[in-house]
């Protein structure tokens, strides 16, 4: 597969992987911009946008948006998280400049009608309801809220019912003019032709925009990364199962630790065959599921441990990890436990590359936060690196409980839970 890059006046950056006629196109833009960059009285309006963005165009209306996708036998998506604002569509190769057409149209052109943004505030109120049923979701916000205290990481995603209540149409342009400017879009595309071939779609369709303006945004917000006081949240709901999330500190995505801390948090666990998972689950029977994993941003990271059990079993279950993280600090990690880890590693990264939608998303990441895109033998390369001191160096940083934040949902267990984590 071949890999172009190319920057245009405006500041826009396009990434293109070359690959094989009969495999599907996808069209990935990429926003760098999430809730992290919200304030609290206009939370949640990144995903407002995102929402806002498929209800229709100068030429189009909601309905021809999902009809023309369907007609070109192309699917087309968005979602947004702390950090990213992102819209893409897949389909046939030979439909490639239709799909470009449409995606480019709404990605620029559409209205935000008033009365289309009273309607998607209501959707989003139901959005906002589902997850709140959710009491894994609930559990995850809550960790936010308690680890990252003070910072506009600590806010949901979607934003509060009462913080999209001050959202209009002015105030979604506004953020608009501020955000979706050239320098802070990458346009990542997967597709079967050359590469000039690309850039004149891609210049036609879409870098036309910006004819004539070379905007920038704001410097990025470099005060987000915080060392979390120790603090636990606890939520009651009437559920049958209790959900436990609770995390340490970690570097940001740019440490040069950053594939240890994939191989730890997989030792750990990450896998069936995780200390967690066997200690657990199949030694102990106290969860149906356990996880380890490390979350990282520009600005900072957590290590976080999740996992679902009744409510007589969560303070025993944490209890018992806190146990496993002081046996691997004092016990070490063994070579085959590392090996296996990298196995599995590359085994995810190969198979990843084999989907276009995973390439087009990657590919636009790494352009957002290296300027460049590693490659698959730069990244294997990188596991093959990492030692076991490295692991122990890594876990002796992160497993630090003296800034250990935490949430539990439950109906009836509360924070005592985390009582040998105090």
């Amino acid at each position: 597969m071949k890999l172009f890059n190319h920057i245009f006046s405006s500041g826009l950056r396009l990434v293109y992987r070359q690959i094989d006629n009969d495999r599907p196109a996808t069209i990935f833009f990429a926003v760098d911009t999430g809730s992290v960059n919200e304030e609290e009285d206009n939370n949640g309006i990144s995903h407002f946008i995102e929402h806002l963005t498929f209800k229709g165009t100068k030429k189009r209306s909601a309905k021809d948006i999902t009809r023309n996708f369907e007609e070109i036998g192309a699917r087309a998506n968005a979602y947004t998280s702390l950090d990213r604002t992102c819209f893409y569509a897949s389909g046939l190769n030979e439909k490639f400049e239709d799909c470009l057409e449409i995606l480019s149209d709404i990605f620029f052109s559409s209205t935000y009608k008033e009365e289309e943004i009273e309607k998607e505030r209501r959707v989003i109120f139901e959005e906002i309801d589902m997850y709140d049923d959710n009491p894994e979701s609930v559990a995850s916000d809550k960790f936010y809220e308690a680890f990252y205290a003070g910072s506009s990481a600590s806010r949901p995603v979607l934003g509060t019912k009462e913080s999209l209540k001050n959202i209009n149409r002015q105030k979604v342009l506004e953020y608009i003019k501020l955000r979706y400017v050239p320098n802070n879009i990458v346009l990542s595309i997967v597709a079967g032709f050359s590469f000039s071939k690309v850039k004149k779609l891609v210049e036609k369709y879409v870098e036309s925009h910006f004819k004539g303006i070379k905007l920038e945004v704001e410097e990025k917000n470099k005060s987000l990364a915080v060392v979390p006081d120790k603090k636990f949240i606890s939520v009651k709901k009437d559920i049958a199962q209790t959900q436990v999330v609770f995390g340490f500190p970690a570097d940001n995505i740019y440490t040069k630790d950053y594939m240890a801390y994939q191989l730890l948090s997989f030792i750990f666990g990450g896998g069936m065959g995780s200390r967690l998972f066997s200690k657990i689950r199949d030694d102990e029977g106290l969860v149906y599921t356990i996880s380890c994993l490390p979350e990282m941003f520009e600005w900072g990271g957590h290590l976080l441990i999740y996992f679902g059990s009744n409510d007589k079993n969560a303070k025993k279950a944490v209890d018992l990890i806190k146990q496993e993280i002081v046996n691997l600090l004092e016990e070490g990690i063994k070579t085959e436990e590392l090996e296996r880890a990298k196995v599995f590693c590359k085994s995810l990264i190969v198979s990843s590359n084999e989907k276009g939608e995973s390439l087009a998303r990657v590919a636009a990441q790494n352009i957002i936060l290296f300027n460049k895109v590693l490659s698959i033998e730069e990244r294997l390369e990188e596991i093959d690196r990492v030692t076991v001191d490295d692991l122990m160096r890594v876990a002796s940083k992160v497993f630090n409980f003296s800034n250990v934040c935490g949430s539990i949902v439950s109906k009836s267990a509360g924070e005592e839970v985390f009582e040998s984590l105090q």
